[in-house]
């Protein structure tokens, strides 16, 4: 079945990599889905009220996986101050998944959705290190992580959730932007930063990812997790056995992807 879903997804990327762009996210589309939400912590926050999360949602439909976050954190990134420098620039972190793990226990495959374009931004803490270069809304595979650059945040507070996992060994290993990793071909994801003036916080970051070219199998859980470039506030969901679709659906979506591209082909 993997294999079956992976073929089928390399097929599809390979008629739509023609035209590369991350996929929409429309407001009709939003207001037709049900998230469940995690509240996240409102005195876990390291900094002013720009680094504040709020929580996380997530919502499956017809084949996708949708996150949101809600936070106060630009997406132009903000000042502030970290365990290397008084005053920097801080980037909104890319979106964390892990199929079958969690970045605090190990295992499972990990994938990433940038949020913004960029390639080394944590000048301080990885100085000289070559990055990939990160597009806002593609989804990368077999991802590598760069960690908080607050590494105070869980040494002086360490009951503060989601834990970071490392023991409170006086760092801070929140994944916060791609560093390395493959990128996913084809339209199989998609990110809207949305300005909010109806609820507490300032701004939703919407995310839309294909299960299929997550590679499930069935029965695993994905962990879903997001913070900034700093690391000074995060929040985690656990996606319980997202369903996926059966072969007889993708086949029916591999037939419509077929004759799109016949259509393409005859009108070029």
């Amino acid at each position: 079945m993997r294999n079956l879903v992976a073929a089928i997804t390399i097929f599809a990327s390979m008629l739509f990599a023609v035209e590369g762009n991350a996929l929409s996210i429309s407001d009709s589309e939003l207001s037709g889905l049900s998230f469940t939400y995690t509240n996240d912590s409102l005195t876990d926050t390291a900094g002013s009220r720009t680094f504040q999360v709020f929580g996380m949602g997530t919502a499956i439909a017809n084949g996708f996986l949708y996150v949101v976050i809600q936070t106060n954190f630009p997406q132009s990134g903000a000042m502030g101050n970290d365990s290397y420098t008084g005053t920097t620039h801080f980037s909104p972190g890319d979106l964390y998944l892990n199929v079958g793990g969690t970045f605090q226990n190990g295992g499972g495959s990990v994938y990433g959705v940038g949020t913004t374009n960029h390639a080394n931004v944590v000048q301080q803490a990885y100085m000289g290190e070559t990055w990939i270069n990160v597009v806002a809304g593609s989804l990368y595979s077999n991802a590598g992580f760069a960690t908080g650059t607050y590494e105070q945040y869980q040494r002086n507070n360490p009951s503060f959730d989601p834990n970071d996992g490392d023991g409170n060994n006086r760092l801070n290993s929140y994944p916060t932007l791609l560093r390395s990793g493959n990128l996913v071909a084809g339209d199989v994801s998609g990110l809207r930063f949305r300005n909010n003036t109806t609820d507490a916080w300032d701004f939703d970051i919407f995310y839309k990812v294909s299960l299929a070219a997550l590679g499930l199998i069935g029965g695993e859980s994905i962990q879903a997790f997001w913070t900034m470039e700093c690391g000074n506030d995060g929040v985690q969901q656990i996606i319980g056995n997202p369903v996926i679709p059966e072969p007889t659906t993708i086949g029916l979506l591999l037939a419509g992807v077929s004759a799109l591209a016949v259509r393409r082909r005859r009108t070029a």
